[in-house]
């Protein structure tokens, strides 16, 4: 099954939160993902592939204090910029979403995001259909996938068990789920205490 970019929300069986971004493309296969700085940036092997379109390159993870920032797109920075002006989590995700709209590509590709924090976590998304953002309840081994083709939705039923207690383990796991087809590359953050871990995997 092919969903496109996605997040998995959720807890590793020993109870700690983590949220993924995994790449999954067939158009646009040769790109990465570069952890610098608390954050991840997906890049393009060939510059000249960001002149085909320019949603392909930008940062899919960011830590800001103790929340962890996940989407497909750019707004990324956007929803981190309201959490540091002291937006509630809800607010931070509402607005973004609303204001930047679905990505304005031959598919009217979905804008998805989550805000994970020791306490809980927040998925949201903005389609050509409709916007939803709501709390999600994270439960020990358990990931709520949230993709942006056939799956744009918050579902009790979008679930998937969870294999891994550190970030590279969840990367490793969350890229070769075999379900989901066309695998590029994954990031996962992951809460563990005080600390927020992060790691990367690419296939190439």
């Amino acid at each position: 099954m092919y969903i496109g970019r996605f997040l998995v929300m959720g807890k590793t069986e020993n109870g700690k939160p983590f949220i993924s971004y995994r790449v999954s493309s067939r158009s646009f296969p040769n790109r990465r993902a570069v952890l610098k700085n608390n954050t991840v940036t997906i890049v393009p092997e060939s510059i000249e592939d960001i002149l085909k379109n320019p949603y392909i390159m930008y940062n899919a993870l960011k830590v800001i204090g103790n929340y962890v920032v996940a989407t497909n797109g750019s707004h990324t920075d956007v929803i981190g910029d309201k959490i540091e002006m002291g937006f509630p989590v809800r607010d931070a995700l509402i607005y973004p979403l609303a204001t930047m709209d679905y990505e304005k590509d031959e598919y009217k590709t979905p804008r998805i995001a989550g805000i994970l924090y020791r306490e809980g976590g927040y998925l949201g998304y903005v389609s050509d259909r409709d916007i939803r953002v709501c709390e999600v309840p994270l439960k020990d081994g358990i990931g709520y996938y949230l993709g942006t083709y056939g799956v744009c939705s918050i579902s009790e039923d979008q679930k998937i068990p969870v294999v891994g207690e550190t970030p590279r383990e969840i990367c490793k796991y969350i890229l070769e789920y075999k379900e989901f087809e066309h695998p590029v590359c994954c990031a996962t953050a992951l809460i563990d205490g005080d600390k927020i871990e992060m790691e990367v995997l690419n296939l190439r």
